[in-house]
């Protein structure tokens, strides 16, 4: 009787670890599509260019680094949320189109809750990832972008700038989707 239930909780154990396991290359597509969307919203926002603003924010070398999948994932989701988080503060002093961040914030949030929804089974390695030293330079290096706005008082040369960093962030995420091939 108790090898029957056993072997009941073994078969449970099985699937529900085989169907609550994440479709890598479906994520992978998913962000690498929308990326590009991001890229594409991006470069329509233009603006003048004055080299004496130009700040190193010193993006975490560990984001250059191959990292186990979900991490990766995590890594990009804590990327999109304060990309959303960055374009949300006062850009009226751009000329921006509003029309087209609005799309770019849109574009942000669903990406961010779809990998929130993807990544909901994973809150043990979720734990892990928070407190790991890569998380805590990926919020201290946002927190830079945001005071190096603050102090510049929004202006536009300094969004230029701030532009310019989140379209290399881009280019980093599309490097990390990699990381979900194998």
């Amino acid at each position: 009787m108790n090898n029957r239930w056993i072997l009941h909780a073994a078969f449970l154990l099985c699937f529900s670890t085989t169907a609550l396991s994440i479709n890598y290359k479906q994520l992978q597509l998913q962000e690498r599509t929308n990326i590009r969307k991001c890229q594409e919203l991006l470069e329509q926002l233009n603006g003048k260019i004055n080299l004496t603003y130009r700040a190193d924010f010193k993006i975490p070398m560990e984001m250059t680094e191959k990292m186990q999948k979900s991490y990766t994932a995590f890594a990009i989701q804590e990327m999109l949320q304060n990309v959303f988080l960055v374009f949300r503060n006062n850009f009226s002093s751009t000329g921006w189109n509003e029309t087209i961040v609005v799309r770019l914030l849109d574009e942000l949030h669903q990406q961010t809750v779809f990998l929130k929804t993807v990544l909901e089974e994973k809150q043990e390695e979720r734990l892990t990832w928070e407190m790991s030293s890569t998380a805590l330079h990926l919020k201290s290096y946002y927190w830079r972008v945001q005071r190096y706005l603050k102090l510049m008082k929004y202006n536009s040369y300094a969004w230029m700038v701030v532009r310019a960093e989140i379209f290399r962030n881009f280019l980093i995420i599309r490097r990390l989707t990699r990381n979900f091939q194998n």
